[in-house]
């Protein structure tokens, strides 16, 4: 069996234009709507939340186990943290602008692999997977390859002008197959999608844990790859896989700010209407979720510090004005929500 790489014209690649085109359409649509709500909202806490997320993730499909807790507190640390690979993967995408370099892949390598030593792999690279019982095998090119390889990767990767998002699926698969390092290159592959992405959405931050639905469809990732490395150039079915990833991570972000959207779009609905210091510190309380709902009037009062017959009055005042409702599941105490936030049923 002849692997892509064994082919002489095999970073010729090729898809099929009008399956792509819409799918990447539908992706660009869902991307478009989400940076319209990071616009709207800012990314606030939820980045870093993403970022660690997404680094978690990146190791967990080469099989190694990240300390969630821990590596939220490495992100939120920045470059003050103390762990170079995390360091490195955020240094991909709020430097995505910053050319990949030979330089740059070999730091990043010291950070995520194991092997120091700052240069490509000098043995032949081979991988075995097992997925659903089944074995999947793959060989790297030759180690004296490598070199001529990346070059024409990293050239590729800095002047090609192709669609940025078909560019970071490429660039993975690329990157990938060629394997120039003795471990780690799936969470290189990784990375410098991560950068392409950033590039093509112009931004410094994270907007969404793509690795994380890779590790989900982990196996279907590694089938994907290994079906398309052991084919001759046609990459249709790795770059719709891809899309398809991403455009998950996106709406799962776009969940992240639903509950931001669904206060913001509130506010906006009772502007024109007057309240008191009171009617607003509820409403306050009640959007921040310091006061959970539905709430009695009793909670309330404790917020207010204030009678339980002066916050019933607030209350029915806002019920008056079409705020408040009451909670339709009932119970023993008379319970409040907003009217906008009711629940279902």
């Amino acid at each position: 069996m002849l692997y892509i790489h064994q082919f002489p014209d095999w970073t010729r690649f090729r898809f099929d234009s009008p399956k792509v085109l819409q799918a990447l359409g539908q992706t660009r649509l869902e991307e478009g709507k989400l940076i319209g709500i990071m616009q709207i909202c800012g990314l606030k806490d939820i980045e870093a939340k993403l970022l660690a997320e997404d680094i978690v993730a990146n190791y967990a499909i080469d099989g190694y186990t990240l300390d969630p807790a821990n590596t939220l507190a490495e992100v939120e640390l920045k470059s003050k943290g103390s762990q170079n690979y995390i360091k490195n993967y955020l240094g991909a995408i709020q430097n995505a602008s910053q050319p990949l370099t030979e330089e740059r892949l070999f730091n990043w390598h010291s950070a995520m692999g194991q092997n120091k030593v700052l240069k490509f792999r000098e043995v032949p690279n081979e991988v075995q997977t097992t997925i659903d019982e089944k074995q999947l095998h793959f060989v790297g090119p030759n180690p004296e390859r490598l070199q001529s390889e990346m070059e024409n990767f990293l050239s590729w990767f800095e002047s090609a002008n192709i669609d940025g998002v078909i560019k970071a699926a490429i660039a993975h698969f690329w990157f990938i197959t060629i394997r120039p390092f003795a471990d780690a290159n799936g969470r290189l592959a990784r990375a410098i999608t991560a950068m392409q992405l950033a590039r093509t959405e112009n931004t410094t931050h994270c907007q969404y844990a793509l690795n994380k639905q890779i590790n989900n469809h982990k196996g279907e990732y590694f089938k994907i790859l290994a079906r398309t490395q052991a084919a001759s150039g046609d990459l249709t079915e790795w770059i719709l896989w891809f899309l398809q990833m991403l455009r998950q991570a996106i709406k799962d972000s776009e969940q992240l700010f639903a509950s931001e959207i669904s206060r913001i779009q509130f506010r906006n609905d009772i502007a024109g209407t007057t309240l008191s210091e009171r009617e607003q510190q509820l409403i306050d309380e009640i959007m921040a979720g310091r006061l959970t709902q539905p709430f009695t009037a009793k909670e309330a009062a404790t917020f207010f510090n204030a009678s339980h017959d002066t916050a019933l009055r607030e209350i029915q005042s806002l019920m008056d004005k079409g705020i408040l409702e009451t909670n339709k599941k009932g119970g023993r105490s008379m319970r409040y929500r907003l009217k906008e936030e009711r629940e279902e049923g």
